[in-house]
């Protein structure tokens, strides 16, 4: 059963609320990405995801050892515990932009259809800089299934600029 990525805001908002300093929320940042690393690996997920909760972290322990310290160790416990291991790579992301935004930028999450040159990546980003009149971080994308055009979203604010888009208004235009 796949697991809503929804979960791993909380879970990424808590660990950046409880830091008290820009050192523990680099600290919490550098555990993600160690903890990402780890899971990473097929054979790991496969034999933690057979194993119950207590197993599982003691395992981890034997073979992580100092790798990790005692916060992560306490993140992967509670992550165990609710059956939400797989969100470590979102609980990653979301911890990463809250970084970003508590140091002044937005971020720019951009669908494309196809892979934008160089050149196009400059000149969407400048466009979405414009109109939210902050300085952004792009995260890109493509999807096919767009047909052309964008999707850029920062914060709540989405701006559909594909082809599917369009076609769906027109369809909603048309039907009423």
């Amino acid at each position: 059963m796949a697991i809503s990525r929804s979960f791993a805001k909380p879970y990424a908002k808590a660990l950046f609320e409880l830091s008290a300093d820009n050192v523990q929320r680099g600290l919490w940042l550098h555990r993600l990405q160690v903890l990402d690393m780890v899971f990473q690996d097929p054979q790991i997920r496969r034999t933690v995801s057979r194993m119950s909760g207590p197993k599982a972290l003691e395992w981890l322990q034997s073979i992580l050892k100092d790798g990790i310290d005692g916060g992560a160790y306490s993140l992967l416990a509670l992550l165990l515990q609710y059956k939400r291991l797989a969100l470590i790579n979102e609980i990653r992301l979301h911890f990463a932009d809250l970084m970003v935004e508590y140091h002044g930028f937005g971020i720019l999450y951009l669908t494309s259809a196809v892979e934008l040159q160089d050149d196009e990546r400059a000149s969407v980003l400048a466009m979405f800089e414009k109109q939210f009149g902050e300085k952004l971080i792009p995260h890109y994308r493509t999807d096919p299934a767009i047909r052309g055009g964008v999707i850029g979203r920062v914060k709540d604010l989405v701006y559909d600029g594909s082809l599917r888009g369009s076609l769906d208004k027109l369809r909603e235009n048309l039907i009423q």
